[in-house]
This record gives C-alpha cells, structure tokens and sequence, in this order.
C-alpha cells in the first residue's frame, strides 16, 4: 500500500460510499473545490481504498494559534477497515501538515471513532455534538504536531 498526495477525482468515489452514501453521484464533496486541501490516498494495486483529506483551518477552541490544519474525509473501504490504513494515512497526514508548517491537526470525530483517533495521538476537547450535515453524534479532537 502507498499513501500518496492526491487529486479529488481519484480519491472521491471512496469518500462518497464511505461518509456521504446518500449524495448524488454529481455532487462535490468537501475539498473537492478547495485549492488548498489536500488529498491523500492509500492505493494498493492501483485502486483507491481509502482516504483523507487536510486543509489549514483555525482550530475553534483556540483561534489564534498559528498553524491549525483540519483533518476531514477520514475514508477507509469497508473490507480493508481495521487493518491499519487509516493510521498510515493520518500520519501521512500529520507529516504533510507539518511540512506545510502545520503545528496543530484537528478533526470532528465521529463518536464511534473516538478511540482510533485516540490511538493515534488526538484528544478529545469540548462536549459530544451532533454533527450539522450529518446529525450524527460527534467530538472536536486535536493534537500537536
């Protein structure tokens, strides 16, 4: 498996089944249009299996910090789930951040995912939440990086 820098045609079928199954096939997803996001990918054999995407964007809990960047898109494919792709892609993540000059990462985890999150270096900050696109219940997570 490689994790590579990405573009938002290769990388959107995956986020679409995974995150937001219900949108129509036409329709952009988060980053899409956004020149400074950032996709990565997890690619094996050519195919795209899973996904995450980074942009700089304020922390809310702490505004003026420099160096926020918002992690989002958090997309592995159902059979390769729980097989360590989603922590190789968030430190692909954590190191293209930094190396953009990234000091913090952050994310609204969804609840059911507080724990990877957890392993993989983040903390939860702030009261559960039900999320505004999705209604579906979750955290405001971060770490140093």
């Amino acid at each position: 498996v490689q994790i590579r820098v990405a573009d938002a045609d290769s990388t959107r079928a995956v986020r679409r089944a995974v995150l937001r199954p219900t949108w129509p096939p036409d329709s952009p997803m988060h980053g899409d249009e956004n020149a400074d996001a950032v996709l990565l990918a997890a690619v094996e054999d050519g195919t795209v299996i899973g996904t995450v995407l980074i942009l700089p964007r304020p922390y809310p809990h702490r505004p003026e910090l420099d160096g926020a960047w918002q992690l989002r898109g958090m997309a592995t494919i159902p059979a390769r789930q729980g097989t360590g792709i989603g922590s190789r892609l968030v430190c692909a993540a954590i190191d293209e951040a930094r190396r953009r000059g990234g000091r913090l990462l952050w994310c609204d985890a969804r609840t059911s995912a507080v724990g990877f999150y957890r392993k993989n270096g983040f903390v939860t900050e702030g009261p559960e939440f039900l999320h505004d696109e999705s209604a579906i219940p979750h955290y405001r997570m971060w770490r140093e990086i």
